[in-house]
């Protein structure tokens, strides 16, 4: 075997003849010229250099997608949790608070009843308005409401749009600061307890409802 005299990057070998000291010609003429060998030899470093470089990216490449994947994963996975708990608490609040803010209502609203006679008559204007464009109401109310409502009768019909009757009665099972209103097309009742009742459906539905989770967004990824 001739002796290897040296040998490029990627395996291109330049060798003495067989059994003699000497370079062959066409090996001598790589030699000869300086300045090429080196060229030939800056190219053969310069993509052996971009390969690595390659290859190391895609290592670091990897590398940083499976830490990223993994800290996603976990952080996911933190986050759910929290979300739970948050939910969870949300829930007790929700069962804590409306009941006890409910019969604080209840209170209020009954202490005003009582300390203003005044307040049936917006009760009663307010439940009106659902129903401006019928022609024919009888609205009911307690016998401690029906002098407030008398006295304002005048009031009451300009709520209506092309009104041909109204009358105001008194009503044994309507309570103070309550009234139902009668008209040709149906009935409202908007005495306070089913006001209540209506009210308490609407916070237990509630109290039902799940926290709204919004979708789950990996963070940023750094570069």
């Amino acid at each position: 075997m001739s002796k290897k005299f040296f040998t490029l990057i990627y395996g291109e070998q330049i060798h003495a003849a067989p059994k003699t000291k000497i370079i062959p010609s066409e090996s001598f003429s790589k030699l000869a010229d300086a300045s090429s060998v080196l060229e030939h030899i800056k190219e053969d470093a310069e993509k052996y250099r971009l390969q690595i470089a390659k290859e190391c990216e895609e290592i670091k490449e990897h590398a940083e997608n499976s830490g990223y994947e993994e800290g996603f994963k976990k952080w996911a996975e933190h986050l759910v949790k929290l979300e739970k708990e948050i939910e969870k608490v949300h829930k007790e609040l929700q069962q804590l608070v409306l009941p006890v803010a409910l019969k604080a209502a209840k209170k209020i609203v009954s202490k005003e009843i009582e300390l203003s006679s005044d307040i049936i008559l917006d009760i009663v204007a307010n439940n009106l308005k659902a129903v401006t464009q019928h022609k024919h109401a009888t609205i009911y109310v307690n016998k401690k409401d029906l002098d407030i409502l008398d006295k304002n009768k005048p009031r009451l019909k300009e709520i209506f749009e092309s009104l041909e009757s109204l009358s105001i009665r008194p009503r044994d099972d309507v309570k103070p600061g309550g009234c139902i209103i009668e008209t040709e097309i149906g009935i409202i009742n908007a005495q306070l307890d089913h006001r209540w009742q209506v009210l308490e459906k609407a916070f237990e539905s509630l109290v039902k409802i799940p926290v709204e989770q919004s979708p789950i967004e990996p963070p940023a990824q750094s570069s």
